[in-house]
């Protein structure tokens, strides 16, 4: 059966505020936003179940009513399968998404399948896998400007209620106004680092020696940046999706940590039997000028250096949809264009294929996971190094927020300018590739430059600085 749902006009920031005011009555809720030229908004209060697997530890199905039960087997298996057997039909008139797991994977859930040593310190305790299953959802079709508010067939719920409650809650934020935000307002305060800038050089020298040592091609390292956060952190996230919208903004409540997300970067989209993956390699600051801007772009688009990662990084992903993909399949149908975001430019490309006949999500997830941009190439052996010379496990940064659909699809993005919120402490972490020929000092501060916008949309929530 398909599920049954209410259509209503409403903008995407009404759709927002609506969220915002919803999800005050309730620890547990997720907002995926389309940034940038994206199509669909998602959103879903109060998750009739609740998937969990911490680090370690089988997976943990958490149901609304306080119900808790274990389930052996991969997480990700496990997910997939259950949700599976629901038999939800799927509605060609509809969007995209009609409803499905909404969450993330971590980074360090590859530990549950790859030989990667135990050495950094697991101070965040973040779960490999955390989804939420929602009864109540909805939809916005940002375009259309029609949202769709869905329930699950046959449980007695109604979706015409569901709508009334979001509009009321959009009504009761009309006052709820965008501003225009400058480039640059705001330097970082003083934070917590990871990582000191001599630290950081003595890495990339470390990682400089395991390339002419020929054990690796290319090293993705990160520097994570600690502050107190003194305001929600969904106050926040509304800051940094008016500073920096991203294609693949998320908000994750939970009942002992938030995630704050303006994620630019595709680990995976799946529909049908087509994939496709979006690297990013090769990053610039943004111009303060029109001029500067367009100078900074030829010169990112004439590096060597850049370049030359860029295409390493494209050569990984297509390694990886290879393993995933039918035989001749895999192609890049775009190459090195340049997409600009508030504080720096990158270099992007898109790889696409059809996945191979048979394969499950769960297995087209493991195979593409962690991407490949944010570790380096060969993957396993820069994993190894990255877990021997970063101190701290990196828990959800560098893996994957996103949705799995009742009808197969999925899309997941790359969890990079991203704040995960726990203790009443932001933690953002961003990082570079480092090359041979790459300059320590240099990567230290465009690692710390990433950053900034996660940093500018703290300090506006916690200033008042928004008009």
């Amino acid at each position: 059966m398909n599920p049954e749902y209410k259509k209503v006009n409403m903008t995407k920031d009404q759709f927002f505020y609506a969220y915002k005011e919803l999800a005050k009555k309730s620890l547990q809720h997720a907002l995926l936003e389309s940034g940038r030229s994206g199509k669909l908004c998602i959103a879903g209060i109060d998750p009739l179940v609740t998937f969990r697997a911490m680090p370690g530890e089988s997976l943990e199905f958490i149901w609304r009513d306080g119900k808790k039960e274990k389930k052996d087997g991969d997480p990700l298996s496990v997910v997939n399968e259950w949700v599976s057997s629901l038999n939800i039909a799927y509605d060609s008139e509809l969007p995209d998404f009609q409803g499905g797991p909404i969450g993330f994977v971590s980074y360090d859930y590859a530990r549950r399948y790859e030989p990667i040593p135990n050495i950094a310190v697991d101070d965040l305790q973040t779960p490999d896998l955390q989804f939420y299953l929602f009864d109540r959802w909805a939809v916005l079709d940002i375009e259309k400007e029609s949202a769709y508010f869905m329930t699950l067939p046959d449980r007695g719920l109604d979706p015409n209620r569901l709508a009334e409650q979001w509009l009321e809650a959009a009504s009761a934020n009309e006052g709820c106004r965008h501003t225009d935000i400058p480039r640059d307002i705001l330097a970082p305060e003083r934070i917590d680092v990871s990582v000191s800038g001599p630290q950081f050089e003595q890495m990339v020298r470390d990682v400089q020696t395991y390339i002419e040592q020929g054990e690796v091609t290319q090293v993705n390292l990160s520097v994570r940046q600690s502050d107190r956060l003194t305001v929600t952190p969904l106050t926040m996230y509304e800051q940094l999706r008016k500073v920096n919208p991203s294609p693949y903004m998320a908000f994750i409540g939970a009942e002992d940590f938030a995630v704050v997300s303006g994620s630019p970067e595709l680990l995976l989209k799946k529909r049908g039997t087509e994939l496709s993956t979006r690297p990013i390699g090769g990053t610039r600051p943004r111009g303060k000028t029109d001029e500067e801007d367009i100078n900074l772009e030829k010169e990112l688009l004439s590096n060597k250096k850049e370049k030359g990662e860029h295409v390493m990084l494209v050569e990984v992903e297509r390694e990886d949809f290879e393993r995933v993909c039918e035989n001749y399949t895999v192609e890049v149908n775009e190459f090195m264009v340049i997409e600009r975001y508030s504080h720096v430019m990158h270099l992007v490309s898109n790889v696409r294929g059809t996945a191979k006949e048979g394969m499950s999500n769960a297995e087209i997830i493991k195979g593409l996971f962690p991407g490949g941009s944010i570790t380096g190439q060969p993957k396993l052996r820069t994993m190894e190094i990255i877990e021997e010379l970063e101190p701290n496990r990196r828990g959800l940064y560098t893996g994957s927020i996103g949705w799995i659909g009742f009808n197969g699809d999925m899309e997941f993005n790359i969890v990079i300018r991203t704040a995960y919120v726990k203790n009443g402490v932001a933690h953002i972490q961003a990082g570079a590739g480092l090359v041979a020929d790459s300059i320590p000092e240099a990567e230290y501060k465009e690692s710390l430059n990433k950053a900034k916008a996660l940093w500018q949309a703290k300090r506006m929530a916690e200033k008042d600085l928004v008009k």
